[in-house]
């Protein structure tokens, strides 16, 4: 009931405050969209910026003002600046640009249509690959990805390898579904004894062979195409790299067991997994993300509890997993 003589039982912040987050979050892809802070390294001043962009000067101004009052850009008399985490992220002269991954994920997530798909469900069917390889631009995604990869994920793969392989041992790798090929470029940049095989999509891989020869790593990694749902190894690994490929598998057993046929007896696999637990709530940013693929009828992610359940069944053991649990190193389960 409204009282005015006493404040409501709970606050409604949690509620009133989802309008300025979109708010945000549209000023951040404008920004980005026109170009804005790839010409604020250092205070420029309105006059400048509009000269240079022919844009309409009183709505520039306005958008200025907004991403300064949100904390992105500084402003100083009529003169604007990146603050230096905005410049370090989404001025696209710097390596750690950020740019285009965000505006990738702001269209393969978007909500626009979602109260009609929950009126009507999913209109003409979009993909005919069931695992949604046909559904995704992967290429797109794996381009994105190559920078965003360097928030964490990189340097806790690194991380997790030193725990069981020394720097100047001789690993065989192979990267199934590989994406920018960046876990495998990596491994053999930072272990001087490894070698690796990269495998994706046809259309992937192209960006695959681009990102090895920037890196200049060709001499070390080598790749391979196709769908590796249907893959056959053909030879054995110390190390196979399964980060984000098992969302996509159609069964997952078959492809563990195949994996581990593909083990050295003292090999490892490292998994990558999404964390999605049994009654997909949880974590908020993995059903977020993929709830738009699902609302257009794709249903590929796997609960981590089947995932771990499969391992267990086909004789893989967890040796080592990370603190929020979302990648794991498994080998063959060692028998007395």
């Amino acid at each position: 009931m409204k009282d005015a003589t006493c404040m409501p039982q709970y606050p409604a912040k949690k509620f009133m405050s989802k309008t300025h987050e979109m708010l945000e979050a549209q000023l951040l892809y404008a920004g980005i969209e026109l170009g804005v802070f790839n010409l604020l390294e250092s205070f420029v001043t309105l006059e400048e910026i509009e000269k240079g962009t022919g844009y309409h000067k009183r709505n520039l101004e306005l958008l200025l003002n907004a991403l300064t009052a949100i904390g992105f850009i500084e402003k100083q008399s009529d003169a604007y600046r990146n603050l230096p985490e905005t410049n370090f992220y989404l001025n696209q002269a710097n390596g750690m640009y950020l740019g285009d991954h965000i505006l990738y994920w702001r269209d393969m997530t978007s909500l626009d249509n979602l109260t009609h798909l929950v009126q009507n469900g999913p209109g003409k069917k979009q993909f005919k690959d069931e695992n949604g390889s046909d559904f995704f631009d992967f290429r797109s995604m794996g381009q994105g990805a190559r920078t965003a990869m360097y928030l964490g994920q990189i340097q806790n793969f690194i991380s997790a390898i030193e725990r069981f392989y020394a720097k100047e041992q001789q690993i065989k790798a192979f990267d199934l579904g590989c994406g920018s090929g960046i876990m495998a470029i990596e491994l053999v940049k930072n272990f001087s004894g490894a070698r690796a095989t990269v495998f994706d999509q046809a259309h992937v891989i192209e960006l695959t062979k681009e990102v090895i020869c920037e890196y200049g790593v060709g001499d070390k990694v080598q790749t391979k195409q196709g769908n590796f749902n249907g893959y056959t190894f053909e030879e054995s690994y110390d190390l196979i790299i399964a980060s984000g490929v098992f969302d996509f598998v159609s069964d997952l057993k078959p492809m563990l067991l195949k994996l581990k046929d593909a083990l050295e007896e003292d090999g490892h696999i490292y998994i990558g997994t999404h964390g999605i637990n049994s009654d997909f709530t949880g974590p908020k940013p993995y059903i977020l993300g993929w709830l738009s693929s699902h609302l257009n009828g794709l249903d590929i992610l796997k609960p981590d509890p089947l995932i771990r359940e499969a391992l267990l069944d086909v004789g893989l053991e967890i040796v080592f997993e990370d603190e929020m649990g979302l990648r794991y190193i498994v080998r063959k389960r060692k028998t007395c």
